[in-house]
């Protein structure tokens, strides 16, 4: 009988327990069907688009809303279509008059490309300050031809009395005797040619040679296609992921306040103060996307040579895709880079530094002549010309030279053991780069895959457009968009190591 009885509780007890959990079942049930009802979706916005994401053409396209009525100059956004449902959301949509420019990549790149770049212009001037540099010292190799004139007037006769005695008539006779004139004038042409000279010429020569190759590699690199479009590139998908993460935002604010609140049994009443401080930091993080999306929309406009304030509707590049091997980056010569070339040069100059100080041993010698009127002196010719050669050494320096042939030998090591490193730098800068491009080319496939298998779920999971489902589907294309963008970056930092200037 006592077995029985415990039986029979034990019954009891496994019915009750069915019983609620079937009930906790159901009230789930009722509230995800109350969060699903269509008064809880926020109504269709103007501003809407519908942007198809890679890898995702066979579903069906998804429009995202966007809140605008509580900020002018709200940027619209879209989620990228391959995720299901929301056609009848688009539908409803009003016509704006003004819809958004849909750009896509590359129309931006072949924009800039057109236009003139200032950077472009001052990397030109730079150039152009170099060669006049080493043209104007190159110069230095022929003689050089003055004139000078001359015209005085002096106060005092420049000469003395001379007193002569009369041996007839007898007394003293005082007669002036004119040295140098009173009125005097001189017209001279000159011809000096270096001799000794011209072997420091031929030094500074090298060196204003290096420094405008210096100049050109910089300029080469600043203006190349491949930094122009990397910036192009960097400004257009941080565009993309700023509109994504707007649209994130505004879905989890509009969810937050949706949201219904109730209380059960097991269940604790939901604190309002909690409510409201999500509520604020949801809105706040609104507030700071749209800022951003707005900024990045003027920088992209100034690109493009449109009004800042011109609205985008941005196309989703197709990922990066690309096979470089590592034995093609380490076979591959070393590039041209700009601080290659500028430690290649500097040792140039070292070179040149170097024979110059040791030319400040030889003595100044130049070929001097020319042609001259004067007045001046009353007992020499009016006019003559004249020529020969002159030449000047020093004698003692107390050393100076000694030091400075040092000095510029000190440097040339110092210059030599520079470009060592610089290779160095470089070779490790490929491996690097190539490795930071293998980690993200795989980060972007297992994103691009887990987000296509993603979406693919949530089209068969899920029949209703709740806020949760679509704040989920711009996490996922956000996380696409973030991974094919580090890619590419990558990418860029291994051109421009192995071939910047291209």
């Amino acid at each position: 009988m006592l077995v029985s009885d415990r039986k029979h509780k034990h019954f009891s007890t496994i019915a009750r327990n069915s019983v609620a959990v079937i009930a906790t079942v159901v009230l789930a049930v009722k509230i995800a069907a109350a969060q699903n009802l269509p008064p809880a979706v926020p109504p269709a916005l103007p501003g809407t688009s519908a942007i198809r994401l890679p890898g995702l053409s066979g579903l069906s396209s998804f429009s995202s809303d966007v809140v605008t009525a509580d900020r002018p100059g709200q940027v619209s956004n879209a989620i990228a279509a391959g995720f299901a449902g929301g056609r009848d959301s688009a539908e409803r949509q009003p016509v704006r008059s003004e819809r958004p420019r849909r750009i896509t990549l590359e129309q931006v790149k072949q924009s800039a490309n057109r236009m003139a770049s200032p950077l472009a212009y001052i990397s030109h001037l730079s150039v152009e300050v170099a060669k006049q540099h080493r043209l104007g010292v190159q110069a230095d190799y022929f003689p050089k031809f003055g004139a000078t004139f001359m015209n005085l007037h002096f106060t005092d006769f420049l000469g003395q009395i001379v007193e002569v005695r009369r041996p007839l008539m007898g007394g003293v006779t005082q007669v002036p005797v004119q040295i140098i004139n009173q009125n005097q004038t001189l017209a001279a042409l000159t011809f000096v040619q270096p001799i000794t000279p011209l072997f420091e010429v031929r030094q500074a020569v090298r060196v204003a040679r290096a420094d405008e190759r210096i100049a050109m590699a910089k300029a080469a690199a600043s203006v190349s296609k491949n930094s122009r479009d990397t910036g192009i590139e960097e400004t257009y998908f941080k565009l993309l992921i700023a509109q994504r993460q707007l649209t994130s935002a505004e879905w989890k604010l509009r969810n937050g306040e949706r949201r219904p609140l109730y209380a059960s049994a097991a269940v604790d009443l939901v604190r309002v103060n909690s409510e409201q401080e999500t509520g604020t930091e949801a809105s706040k993080a609104v507030d700071t996307a749209a800022g951003r999306v707005r900024e990045l929309t003027a920088s992209l406009n100034r690109v493009m040579g449109w009004p800042d304030d011109t609205e985008l509707e941005l196309s989703v590049p197709n990922p990066l895709v690309e096979n470089i091997s590592l034995q093609e980056v380490a076979d591959k010569p070393t590039a041209a880079t700009p601080a290659l070339v500028e430690a290649e040069q500097t040792v140039v100059k070292a070179h040149a530094a170097s024979s110059i100080s040791k030319m400040a041993y030889f003595p100044t010698v130049a070929a001097v002549g020319g042609y001259m009127f004067q007045n001046v002196l009353p007992a020499a010719n009016s006019n003559f010309g004249y020529g020969g050669v002159m030449a000047s050494y020093t004698l003692f320096d107390f050393g100076k030279r000694e030091h400075a042939v040092k000095e510029a030998r000190a440097q040339l090591g110092m210059a030599e053991t520079a470009l060592q490193l610089t290779k160095a730098k470089l070779a490790a800068d490929v491996k690097k780069s190539y490795f930071d491009l293998e980690r993200t080319r795989q980060l972007s496939q297992v994103v691009q895959k887990m987000g296509s298998s993603t979406a693919l779920l949530m089209k068969i999971s899920s029949d209703s457009e709740n806020l949760e489902v679509r704040r989920a589907r711009a996490d996922v294309e956000l996380e696409m968009i973030e991974a094919d963008f580090a890619h590419r970056q990558a990418f860029n930092r291994l051109k421009a190591v192995i071939d910047p200037g291209r």
